[in-house]
């Protein structure tokens, strides 16, 4: 398969991607990208959101130190990778949320149990499954 393919963007923004890279992503009508943008270089990624494969997660947590990387390490002891994220604090030294869009390909267990395990860690105060 080739690595490089130039497309042109049409009059309303649009690219098409090559059928072969689609093939390859296994995506098709309908799925949806993730766009992230690198400023420094003016390049982009785009990563497909695969159903059942990727889960959207907003954490209201404790704006401790330590709080958000004990999730972190949580995400990593179910085998979930964090795809990209966005964290703020809502009040500062006392509530923050981490929106957090994560594979669940690998993923050695449910959501719902790893919702009830951070929870009970007490660094969330609750966990809103957006999407998976």
């Amino acid at each position: 398969m080739r690595n490089s393919n130039i497309v042109k963007l049409d009059g309303k923004g649009r690219i098409l991607i090559p059928i072969h890279v689609r093939k390859f992503l296994s995506v098709d009508d309908g799925t949806e990208l993730i766009i992230v943008e690198d400023n420094n270089r003016k390049q982009i990624k785009m990563l497909p959101l695969i159903k059942e494969k990727t889960a959207e997660l907003r954490f209201t947590l404790n704006d401790l130190p330590g709080s958000l990387a004990h999730i972190a390490d949580t995400l990593s002891d179910y085998k979930m990778n964090i795809i990209m994220s966005e964290s703020r604090t809502m009040v500062k030294g006392k509530m923050a949320e981490w929106d957090v869009i994560i594979d669940t390909s690998e993923c050695n267990g449910s959501l719902e149990q790893f919702r009830k395990d951070i929870i009970d860690s007490g660094n969330a105060k609750e966990i809103e499954i957006l999407r998976k």
